[in-house]
C-alpha cells in the first residue's frame, strides 16, 4: 500500500492582506516573516473597481511626474501584490485610495476636451420625435436609435456593430479573489435603447449625445448616465457611463459585441474579460462587483467597502485607432 505523506500546509495570506490600516503595513509585516505567501486569487482583477479607477488616473500621473512615481515606488505592486490587486481589508484600502489620490495631485492636470463651438442644442420632445442621433469623429462614429440601440461604424478598419453595448447583470457569491455566479442563474440582460435620449448637441466641430435611464428592473438596477462625444479631431468616439451604485452581491459589465478588444479603450487598470460563443462572442467590461468577503488565512472577513457604493465613472474610447489609450498614458 503506498504510504500517504502529510498534506501541504497552506500558504498564509500575504501581511497587506492581514493588516487593518495602511499605516501598520510595516508592522504587520513583521509579524509575518517569510518569503512565500499565498498570491492573490485570478479573479481579483475587477473586486473593489473605484480602486482600479484611480490605479489608473495615478499610473497616467506618474508618467507625467517624477514625484508622483516616487510617492507610488513606496506601495509598489512587486512588494504589496494584495494591495493593488485589492484584495485587502477595509482600512486599508481606504489608505492605499488617498495614497492614489496624492499622486493623482503631484501631476500636472491634463487639459480636459474644449467644449463645443456654438453647438445647436436639442432636448425634449423634439429629440425624441428624431428616429435616429449621429455622433461622429474623425475615425469611427456611433449611431443611436430606438430600434438598434448604439450602431457602431468604423469603415476603414471594417466594422460595423449593431446594438453593440449591452449590459449584464450577475449575482456574486465569490470573494474578492474571484466571482463566482449562481450556477442555475442566468444573466439578465439588457440593451443600450432602452436609456432615454436627453440632450443632443452638433456643431461644425463635433457632437455629443446624453442618455440617462435605468440598467435593470426591480430592486435590482442602477441609475446611469451615458454621454457620448465626438470631435472631428478625434480618432474615435468616446464614451462615458456615470453609474449610481447603490446594491451588494451583484456584478455589472458593459458587453461590447462585434467589437474586437483592440476597438475598446477602457480608462481603467485591465477588468475585461473577451467570451467566445456561436454568436461571434463578446468583449465583456466589469462596471462594478460589489462583492464584500474577503478570505484572509482561509477565514472569511466581511469588507462591506468593497461594495463600491456611491457614484462611479467609467470612460472607453470606441474605435481601432484608440490602440493604448487603456494604457496610463491619456489622450484628449
Amino acid at each position: 500500500m503506498a504510504k500517504i505523506g502529510p498534506m501541504p500546509v497552506p500558504l498564509m495570506s500575504h501581511p497587506d492582506r492581514a493588516a487593518t490600516t495602511l499605516a501598520n503595513l510595516p508592522e504587520c509585516a513583521a509579524s509575518r516573516p517569510g518569503t512565500a505567501f499565498a498570491p492573490p486569487g485570478p479573479g481579483a482583477n475587477d473586486c473593489r473597481i473605484d480602486l482600479k479607477l484611480l490605479q489608473w488616473r495615478a499610473l497616467a500621473a506618474a508618467e507625467h511626474s517624477e514625484r508622483a512615481r516616487e510617492h507610488l515606488a513606496a506601495v509598489a505592486a512587486t512588494v504589496h501584490p494584495d494591495l493593488w490587486a485589492g484584495t485587502v481589508q477595509d482600512g486599508v484600502a481606504r489608505g492605499f485610495a488617498a495614497r492614489l489620490e496624492e499622486a493623482i495631485a503631484l501631476a500636472p492636470a491634463l487639459p480636459a476636451a474644449a467644449p463645443l463651438t456654438n453647438p445647436r442644442v436639442t432636448e425634449g420632445k423634439e429629440l425624441r420625435r428624431r428616429k435616429d442621433v449621429l455622433i461622429a469623429s474623425g475615425g469611427s462614429r456611433v449611431r443611436f436609435t430606438r430600434k438598434e440601440g448604439l450602431l457602431f461604424v468604423e469603415r476603414e478598419g471594417g466594422l460595423h456593430a449593431s446594438n453593440c453595448l449591452r449590459f449584464e447583470a450577475r449575482s456574486d457569491h465569490g470573494t474578492l479573489d474571484g466571482f463566482a455566479g449562481a450556477t442555475d442563474e442566468r444573466a439578465r440582460l439588457f440593451s443600450a435603447q432602452f436609456l432615454q435620449p436627453r440632450r443632443y448637441l452638433e456643431a461644425a466641430d463635433g457632437t455629443e449625445l446624453t442618455l440617462a435611464g435605468r440598467i435593470g428592473r426591480g430592486p435590482i438596477g442602477w441609475d446611469c448616465e451615458l454621454r457620448l462625444a465626438a470631435r472631428a479631431s478625434w480618432p474615435t468616439v468616446r464614451l462615458t457611463l456615470r453609474l449610481d451604485q447603490r446594491i451588494s452581491g451583484w456584478r455589472l459589465r458593459a458587453r461590447f459585441l462585434g467589437l474586437p478588444l483592440a476597438a475598446v479603450a477602457h480608462e481603467c487598470t485591465p477588468v475585461h474579460e473577451v467570451v467566445e460563443n456561436d454568436a461571434g462572442g463578446f468583449v465583456a467590461f466589469t462596471l462594478v462587483r460589489a462583492c464584500p468577503r474577503l478570505l484572509v488565512d482561509g477565514a472569511p472577513l466581511d469588507v462591506p467597502g468593497a461594495d463600491c457604493r456611491g457614484p462611479l465613472q467609467h470612460t472607453f474610447h470606441l474605435g481601432l485607432q484608440g490602440a493604448g489609450l487603456d494604457t496610463p498614458a491619456r489622450h484628449s
